[in-house]
């Protein structure tokens, strides 16, 4: 890469336009393969969130070309107006992929931009997990290479420039036409923690904005629309505006050693800030037979990036969802309750029941300012009517590469996914797709994926 120095732009573009198949250890083939499945499954459950159905109503009405499908509803769209609805689906429940390091969630910026375009133009399995690998992989290492954290939300600042790399790729574009669309990309790059703080359904559209935006950015250098060569690095570029990056940490290894390989497949459906504090308490609930009626009061220890996204005071308010998945007392409560936690305890009708909301009401937030980490680890110390004191710490999430889901697991994950949703699969139908995304490199035509 030392031709490219003082450009990582067109390092990414000439890296992800040669990138091949039989490139891809078989490691990392796997493992799209295994993500893949995750963020279908995911979006399939997704699909029956709040938000979704007016959405998708909005993207039919400004009608347009039937390219892509509509994941769970059916039906077909244009490309970015399907990488957009599904987007916000694969989002919804923050039950998706995450990078603990890099602080992103991939799979669901680069997979419905990729997928989208995929179906549209009839690529086979083995280019469409080329176009996905390479996505991921610019993402993760843009994500791992950022010098502040003020706030953005990175999955979808930097995502726009992973979704216009991958889409590039899908569309077999030439180096120079990606890093045209990279740079196209560069005037769309948005997103903040905002949304996440306020507890409101926009924090379900960034990424979506993201993965839309990342295709038309390559369909529009295709159309021969020039734009920044230089969108990192350059006098009004990325760098300058949001946050420095290290190229030397983009680069480093690039083509050799994959990221996508550390990423985290989630075990609860929610904020990953609250992975650590669920453990903790199941700890104490499966192993230590605490019941939530022995419970008079509780205190949560946890960091300040943890707190800042789900220390707030619990309030279902009118997100009720939203509310749940970035409350750390609201998994607290629910897993005390119900001793688990699922798809079905992030349900409005579960968010709102009484005896949990009473519940959240008793567990305290305390920060530790010593306490550097982004998602672990949480003490979860709970006091009972007896008078006494039961504490448990969760250090290791499930999930992590220190503790990564088998494929038995995930199977396991993804069936309960795919039976829920706006459109539930039966058990045999759920099956008959799981098997066909393990062996997706076997597509002739990715419009097939769902036959």
């Amino acid at each position: 890469m030392a031709q490219n120095a003082g450009n990582l732009g067109r390092a990414l573009a000439q890296w992800a336009a040669r990138l091949r198949y039989e490139d891809l250890p078989p490691a990392a083939i796997e493992q799209v393969k295994r993500l893949l499945l995750d963020t279908l499954a995911v979006a399939w459950a997704g699909s029956g969130a709040d938000g979704i159905t007016p959405v998708l109503e909005l993207a039919r009405h400004q009608e347009g070309r039937p390219e892509s499908g509509v994941w769970a509803f059916g039906g077909r769209m244009p490309a970015p107006q399907a990488a957009f609805v599904n987007g916000m689906m694969a989002a919804a429940l923050d039950f998706d992929s995450v990078h603990d390091e890099a602080t992103v969630h991939a799979d669901v910026v680069v997979l419905p931009a990729v997928l989208a375009l995929a179906e549209r133009d009839g690529l086979s399995g083995r280019e469409f997990i080329a176009a996905y690998a390479a996505g991921d992989e610019i993402l993760l290492r843009l994500g791992l290479s950022v010098e502040r954290h003020p706030g953005w939300f990175y999955t979808s600042v930097l995502g726009v420039f992973a979704a216009a790399a991958a889409a590039g790729r899908a569309l077999h574009m030439n180096s120079d036409a990606i890093q045209m669309a990279m740079g196209v990309a560069l005037s769309r790059a948005a997103g903040t923690q905002q949304p996440l703080v306020e507890r409101s359904l926009t924090k379900r559209l960034q990424s979506a904005f993201a993965a839309r935006d990342g295709v038309e950015a390559a369909l529009l250098a295709r159309a021969g629309i020039t734009a920044p060569a230089d969108m990192f690095g350059g006098q009004c570029g990325f760098e300058a505006l949001y946050a420095g990056l290290d190229d030397a940490r983009v680069l480093a290894g690039l083509g050799s050693e994959y990221l996508l390989l550390s990423l985290t497949l989630k075990k609860y459906a929610s904020c990953f800030c609250n992975h650590a504090a669920i453990e903790a308490t199941l700890e104490l609930v499966q192993r230590r037979g605490l019941r939530a009626d022995d419970v008079k009061d509780a205190v949560v220890r946890i960091s300040p990036f943890m707190a800042r996204l789900v220390g707030a005071a619990f309030a279902p308010g009118g997100n009720p969802q939203v509310a749940a998945q970035f409350s750390v007392q609201y998994s607290i409560a629910s897993a005390l309750l119900r001793r688990r936690f699922s798809v079905d305890d992030i349900q409005p009708a579960a968010v709102a029941d009484p005896a949990v909301v009473a519940l959240a009401q008793r567990i305290r937030v305390d920060i530790d300012p010593a306490q550097q980490g982004k998602f672990a680890p949480a003490t979860l110390t709970v006091r009972t009517h007896t008078g006494a004191e039961l504490s448990a710490t969760a250090t290791r999430i499930p999930g992590t590469p220190a503790r990564p889901m088998s494929d038995g697991e995930l199977r396991e994950k993804a069936t309960a996914c795919f039976r829920v949703g706006a459109r539930p699969m039966t058990a045999a139908g759920a099956e008959r797709l799981i098997a066909r995304i393990e062996r997706v490199e076997e597509i002739g035509d990715m419009k097939d994926l769902w036959s």
